[in-house]
């Protein structure tokens, strides 16, 4: 073998296996790394790399929330600003989860599709002059709102269908639950009903309270009714004429013969001294809706006798009210209404609840506000391909009770 070969060899030797050791140590390499970012290991760094945006910043912190429409004629929805930020939804609404800008100024973002909730509120039409955004973010939420029952929607909804992603309703199991009021438990400060099982205080085999004992002893009258709707789906004013074949009913308001000017104190307060029931009757039969006639009336010291189509025992304490519905003829609840007015120790157990509950009021723009904050928002895929049948499916025209 020449000198020239011998050479040559020598030369490639050691840097083969200078080669081989570099192959050897890269591979180590990549799968030293592979097995630290191995979600065995490592999954709360995956998680914190997720949740952080670009340059190592987290994504932006606030919600932005358009109302499109206005609220009955009023374009804050009762809220006390053109625009909230989260200090108005800390201080002012109590929000849990606060950060979010609330605002019916369509220019607070420079761009519609930048917004990302859009609220329409369905009892009153679309504008005329912007009826639906011109633009469509794909992160956006589309949220159906509406206190009123379905026959006070005023959006053709089947032509509406995947339009809308949530749902803000007094239905129970809308997406975001927007009751009239609720009840809290004293005891725990945590609120119990409305919901689909509250657990409820069982009532006491007794119960006195003087206050009430008073007030039974100064009552004269039957029942009262405030009312100004007088033609409804329920046929709520059959009812009550069925009932004046049995006892006085004072109806006060378009539909009666009585007035009481709104806003007088002695409206609320002749309640108290005056009658033993009130007629909290809705306008509609359909599901958990119950208007604040009846969370008006749980205020005065007088029992309510509810009409509706609700399952009121995921509303009301048991023993609190009197349910229509549970008689089969008007005659059978007319002569327990009676029964219990003359009965002391029967009227005042109505009232136990007081010792276990209060009433308050929240916000449904706390609870928008907490799902625009889930981790799941970003990645929503949840729409409403037929609103229609699932918002109007949720009533009846027949009552329980033969009118």
């Amino acid at each position: 073998m020449s000198m020239a070969v011998r050479s040559t060899r020598l030369v490639c030797g050691p840097r083969g296996a200078l080669l081989l050791l570099l192959l050897v140590l890269l591979s180590a390499l990549v799968v030293l790394h592979k097995v630290t970012q191995s979600p065995l290991l490592n999954q709360t760094k995956i998680l914190q790399d997720h949740l952080r945006g670009q340059h190592g910043r987290y994504v932006r912190s606030t919600r932005t929330i358009l109302l499109w429409t206005d609220f009955f004629g009023d374009p804050r929805w009762k809220l006390s600003w053109d625009t909230l930020g989260p200090q108005e939804l800390r201080d002012e609404l109590h929000c849990p989860v606060y950060q979010c800008e609330i605002s019916n100024q369509h220019a607070f973002l420079p761009a519609v599709e930048l917004y990302d909730a859009i609220v329409f509120h369905a009892a009153e039409m679309f504008p005329l002059l912007r009826p639906v955004p011109p633009q469509r973010s794909p992160h956006q939420a589309y949220v159906f709102a509406l206190m009123e029952p379905p026959g006070e929607t005023k959006h053709r909804l089947d032509d509406e269908q995947g339009f809308y992603n949530f749902t803000m309703t007094y239905r129970i199991d809308s997406d975001v639950f927007w009751p009239y009021g609720q009840l809290l438990d004293i005891a725990t400060n945590a609120v119990v009903a409305p919901s689909v099982k509250p657990h409820w205080w069982k009532p006491p085999a007794t119960f006195n309270d003087s206050l009430v004992w008073d007030f039974w002893s100064e009552k004269t009258k039957t029942a009262a009714w405030f009312v100004s709707h007088c033609e409804t789906l329920s046929r709520r004013e059959v009812l009550a004429k069925r009932l004046q074949e049995f006892f006085d009913v004072d109806i006060y308001g378009k539909c009666g013969t009585l007035s009481c000017i709104r806003g007088d104190p002695r409206c609320d307060e002749m309640l108290d001294t005056d009658y033993f029931f009130y007629l909290a009757f809705e306008n509609s039969l359909c599901d958990d809706y119950v208007t604040e006639k009846l969370f008006d009336a749980l205020q005065r010291t007088v029992i309510p006798v509810v009409f509706g189509g609700a399952d009121y025992s995921r509303i009301l304490p048991p023993h609190s009210y009197i349910d229509a519905n549970r008689f089969e003829t008007v005659e059978e609840l007319a002569k327990y209404m009676s029964y219990v007015a003359g009965d002391p120790d029967l009227y005042v157990s109505y009232f136990w609840w007081r010792r276990h509950y209060r009433l308050v009021s929240s916000s449904p723009f706390c609870e928008l506000c907490a799902r625009l904050h889930a981790p799941a928002f970003g990645h929503k895929t949840q729409f409403y391909d037929d609103i229609q049948s699932w918002w109007f499916n949720s009533c009846r025209l027949e009552s329980r009770i033969r009118l």
